[in-house]
């Protein structure tokens, strides 16, 4: 369960560096990649927009001649995306065997060998850059998985033959999906920690097929304090603000409104004050969907309005 926010605090504007795209992109590309083209579209629009692409076709690279690289349509979506020069595509691996109650229990080997079936896409002419790591530990910390994830990024920063197709600097991402005992995993330096990852709307507004957020359960209701409050309130006591280049914050279920505290409305101009929020914070990658992972094109929330938005906050 989140922390309850307390109060808003405000942060003066920082002079880090623009805040990343980081796109969970779990759709199917159809039509030679043409369901990805809302995506190309926004690239190509906000050429000084960076974005890390999560592709994921099954859990993981898939298997068999119809799943990921052996599908002509992933073949096809992969290599438009990824030749987009802002553009980093990361393949998609998990650490829970079951949906993320317990963390690290993915066999090594199985995890590895998916890391390494991502790193064939680069021998189909897909360029992978690095690797996703969902269901990572959270809300804890124990040894082994610290000695667990410290050897993923190991075996994906240094391993020779991964490195030679991931590039010299291949880009490491850990989804633990919540606040919680991080450090030890921050000082493994990945690229991002997706620290704080919920939903804009409110629970009754939420669920089924619409969006990712649970209609019922708890979850920190994203910004219900007013612009910035979940990240001044809940993520920064948390992780600390020395975090922040490392963090990620990724929001769905935008729709609907948020509450009756700040009761903010999901519109663009609410977008613009949330995402400039999180831009001022130093956050180093963010993503706002009004649906969940597998459409981009549902207002107010598209990809094209998302990337515009972001792009316009790091510019200013």
């Amino acid at each position: 369960m989140m922390m309850k926010p307390t109060l808003l605090t405000t942060l003066a504007a920082t002079t880090a560096t623009a805040t990343e795209l980081l796109l969970p992109l779990y759709q199917y590309p159809a039509d030679n990649g043409g369901a990805w083209q809302p995506i190309e579209d926004a690239l190509t629009a906000n050429p000084s927009l960076t974005a890390k692409i999560i592709i994921n076709p099954n859990n993981g690279p898939g298997e068999g001649p119809s799943q990921g690289i052996n599908d002509p349509q992933y073949e096809a979506g992969g290599k438009l995306l990824a030749a987009h020069a802002n553009a980093q595509l990361l393949g998609y691996v998990h650490t829970s065997t079951d949906g993320g109650a317990t963390r690290c229990t993915v066999p090594w080997a199985d995890v590895e060998a998916d890391i390494r079936t991502w790193a064939t896409w680069v021998d189909a002419g897909v360029a992978m850059r690095g690797i996703f790591i969902d269901e990572a530990p959270n809300n804890s910390v124990n040894p082994e998985c610290e000695a667990y994830m410290q050897n993923l990024t190991t075996l994906i920063r240094t391993d020779a033959e991964l490195v030679e197709k991931f590039g010299p600097q291949p880009v490491v991402v850990f989804n633990p999906g919540g606040t919680g005992q991080l450090q030890p995993y921050y000082e493994m330096e990945p690229d991002y920690i997706v620290a704080l990852e919920t939903c804009f709307t409110v629970p009754e507004h939420a669920g089924g097929d619409y969006d990712q957020c649970p209609a019922t359960g708890v979850y920190e209701i994203y910004d219900h304090d007013g612009p910035g409050s979940s990240i001044d309130n809940v993520l920064f006591p948390s992780v600390g603000e020395a975090n922040a280049a490392r963090t990620a914050v990724l929001v769905h279920g935008f729709h609907h409104f948020n509450g009756p505290t700040a009761n903010l409305t999901a519109t663009e101009a609410v977008l613009e004050e949330l995402v400039g929020a999180v831009v001022q914070r130093g956050i180093g990658a963010t993503f706002f969907n009004t649906r969940g992972y597998h459409a981009f094109e549902d207002e107010p929330a598209t990809i094209g309005v998302v990337a515009d938005v972001l792009n316009a906050a790091n510019a200013a």
